[in-house]
C-alpha cells in the first residue's frame, strides 16, 4: 500500500469515528491503549486517560459535571485524545499494574509512546482541572523533564521540590518519601531549616519515624516562623491521619498501638486532640467499652469539655455500655455539663435516659418533661419525649405497686 494511503487509512480508522460526534462532548477512546497511541501518533496530540470504575462516586460527579462543561469540552478535544479505561471490565489489570493506579479517577497524561507525562487524582472543580490539563502541556511542567533536572544534581532543593509538588497530585505519599529522603541524608542538621526545605518536607515526608520528620518535631518552632504555626500543626495532623485513619476501625490492635506510638512522638496539643478521637473510635468499633471508658474519663475535660455535640456522643457510647453505676454518674456529670454550656432537646432527653438507667425515676420524669415542653417551644412533635414519659410512668407505677403477700 502507498504511504499517503496508508496515512488516509490510519486516519480514516482512528479519526473519523471520533470526528462524527459532536463536539459538544467528550467521547471516552476506549479501544486500548495500543490503539489509542497509534490514533495520538496520527492525531499529533497527547493522550488523557481517565481510569475510572462504576462504582466510584467521584467518578460520576466529574464525568457529570467538569467533564461536561463547554469550555473543558472544548480545550479538551482541540489539545488530547481523550481515553478512558473502566477498571470494572476485563483486561484492565495490565493498565493498572503499568502505570501504578491506586485510586479511582486518575487523570494519565501520556506521550504518544505511553511515557507518563503528569499526573492527578480527584474530583477536581472546572478551574483546577482546566489549570492542570494546561500545565501538563508545558514540557518544563512535566514529570520526565522535572526528574531529569533533578537528578542532574540532587542537592539542589528547588528542583527536588518542583519534582515532589509534580508528582503529588497524583502519588501516593509514601512513594515520595524515598526521594525526599535521600535528598535530607545529605544535609547537616544546619541546613535543614529554610523555606524550601519546608516545602520539600510538607511535599514529600510522611514517615514520622524518618530523621528529617523527627528533626521538624524538635524544631517545630524554628519551622513555625519560617511558614505559619499553623501550616506546621496542620502538617503533622495530615501525617497522623495518613498513618492512624485506615487502622483506627481495624481489630488489629498491636497494629494499632504500633503506629500510635509513633503518632505520639509528635509533640503537639493537635495531635494529642487527634489521638484521643482516634482511641475513641477505635475501642468502640471493637467494642471495648472499658478502655474506652478509661480514655473519655482521663481526657473527656482536656480536649473536648467545651464541645456539646462530642460530649453527647461519648455519654451514649457510655450510658448504653455500662451498668455500673460509677460509670453512669460519670456520664451524668458530663451530660450535665453539656446541657449547660448549650441546652437542646437530645441533650435535655439524654441526660433523662442516664437517671432512668441510674433508676432514678422521678428525676428522669421531671426532666423529660422538660424536654417535651422545649419541643412543644420549638415548634416541634416531641415524640422520642412522649415515648420515654410513657416508659418512665409505667415504670413509675409498677414500683408503685405494693409487693404480694406470700402464702403461708
Amino acid at each position: 500500500m502507498k504511504p499517503y494511503l496508508t496515512t488516509f487509512f490510519l486516519f480514516f480508522l482512528f479519526v473519523f469515528p471520533f470526528s462524527v460526534h459532536a463536539q459538544d462532548t467528550i467521547r471516552f477512546d476506549e479501544s486500548g491503549l495500543e490503539l489509542v497511541m497509534q490514533r495520538a501518533k496520527v492525531e499529533k496530540k497527547p493522550i488523557f486517560y481517565m481510569a475510572y470504575a462504576d462504582w466510584c462516586p467521584h467518578c460520576k460527579n466529574i464525568k457529570a459535571t467538569t467533564l461536561k462543561d463547554a469550555e473543558v469540552v472544548s480545550f479538551m478535544n482541540a489539545n488530547y485524545v481523550f481515553a478512558g479505561l473502566n477498571f470494572e471490565k476485563p483486561g484492565s489489570e495490565d493498565f493498572k499494574t503499568k502505570y501504578n493506579i491506586k485510586t479511582f479517577p486518575t487523570f494519565l497524561v501520556l506521550d504518544e509512546n505511553g511515557q507518563e507525562l503528569a499526573r492527578f487524582t480527584g474530583e477536581l472543580k472546572k478551574e483546577k482541572f482546566l489549570s492542570e490539563v494546561k500545565l501538563a502541556l508545558n514540557p518544563k511542567q512535566q514529570l520526565p523533564y522535572l526528574k531529569a533536572e533533578y537528578e542532574k544534581d540532587k542537592t539542589n532543593g528547588i528542583n527536588l521540590m518542583r519534582y515532589l509538588v509534580a508528582l503529588k497530585k497524583g502519588r501516593d505519599r509514601n512513594e515520595l518519601n524515598p526521594i525526599a529522603h535521600e535528598y535530607f541524608e545529605k544535609l547537616t542538621d544546619d541546613k535543614i531549616v529554610n523555606e524550601v526545605n519546608w516545602k520539600i518536607f510538607t511535599n514529600g515526608v510522611s514517615d514520622i519515624a524518618s530523621r528529617e520528620y523527627q528533626f521538624v518535631i524538635t524544631n517545630q518552632q524554628a519551622f513555625a516562623a519560617i511558614t505559619s504555626p499553623k501550616r506546621v500543626n496542620d502538617k503533622f495532623k495530615n501525617s497522623v491521619m495518613e498513618l492512624l485513619k485506615p487502622i483506627v476501625k481495624t481489630n488489629d490492635f498491636a497494629n494499632y498501638k504500633k503506629q500510635r506510638a509513633i503518632a505520639k512522638t509528635i509533640t503537639s496539643p493537635v495531635i494529642d486532640s487527634l489521638l484521643f478521637q482516634y482511641d475513641l473510635d477505635h475501642y468502640e468499633f471493637n467494642s471495648n467499652w472499658n478502655e474506652y471508658k478509661k480514655v473519655a474519663a482521663a481526657d473527656i475535660k482536656k480536649y473536648v469539655w467545651n464541645s456539646p455535640k462530642e460530649i453527647k456522643s461519648i455519654v451514649l457510647n457510655v450510658m448504653r455500655n455500662s451498668t455500673d453505676a460509677a460509670s453512669l454518674n460519670q456520664s451524668l456529670s458530663w451530660i450535665k455539663h453539656s446541657n449547660e454550656l448549650e441546652e437542646s432537646y437530645d441533650g435535655i432527653l439524654l441526660e433523662a435516659r442516664v437517671q432512668r438507667k441510674l433508676n432514678n425515676i422521678p428525676i428522669a420524669i421531671t426532666i423529660t418533661k422538660k424536654a417535651k415542653a422545649f419541643s412543644t417551644q420549638m415548634g416541634w412533635d416531641g415524640k422520642e419525649a412522649d415515648k420515654l414519659l410513657a416508659d418512665l410512668l409505667e415504670r413509675k407505677k409498677i414500683a408503685a405497686k405494693p409487693a404480694a403477700k406470700t402464702k403461708k
